[in-house]
């Protein structure tokens, strides 16, 4: 399991005995802050939620997670708030946005037993509809498909509520009531 130097800190551990149990090889350090019960531990959304706990996993990379669509993407599909520092890794793609709409939706969800920030399904569906061009033409049609199938899961209220906050909210609500 993966763990943050706070949560390791909150069940008891000091700094001093977090470096004790590195000597000791019952605790690795897998980068500044984040440690693994494992010598060598798999780098999963899990990790990257944890690491970067300000970030949200959208695009592809929930698309995925939410089964909806097949392709399993080769980078990890975080947003950021506007004007954060950059994520400087070669298995993250990051996007930024206003902080007027960058937390609507979002929400934390139990997966592969630990805990990742991402947008709720009625959020991806906008998100994939706002950036078409940005996607593959596959993906985004699958994409489509998948939310079709389960529009009746989705909860139009929360669509209509986050449609207004996006600028062009008249143009994105009839694009979404022409899909589904």
């Amino acid at each position: 399991m993966i763990y943050t130097t706070n949560e390791l800190i909150k069940k008891g551990e000091t700094e001093y005995s977090i470096r004790n149990r590195i000597k000791n090889k019952s605790l690795f350090l897998i980068e500044r802050g984040v440690y693994s019960d494992e010598p060598n531990p798999y780098f999963d959304e899990i990790y990257i939620c944890k690491k970067y706990p300000d970030s949200i996993l959208s695009g592809i990379s929930a698309l995925a997670i939410y089964d909806l669509i097949d392709f399993i993407p080769d980078k990890f599909y975080l947003v950021t708030e506007q004007h954060s520092f950059p994520i400087r890794r070669k298995d993250v793609y990051q996007s930024y946005q206003d902080p007027s709409f960058f937390k609507v939706g979002k929400t934390k969800i139990k997966y592969k037993g630990g805990l990742i920030n991402i947008y709720d399904k009625e959020r991806l569906l906008i998100e994939t509809i706002r950036l078409k061009e940005k996607i593959a033409p596959e993906i985004y049609y699958e994409a489509i498909e998948s939310f079709r199938r389960i529009k009746n899961e989705l909860d139009f209220y929360k669509i209509n509520k986050y449609v207004k906050v996006f600028k062009n909210r008249g143009g994105l609500l009839q694009k979404i009531k022409e899909i589904i």
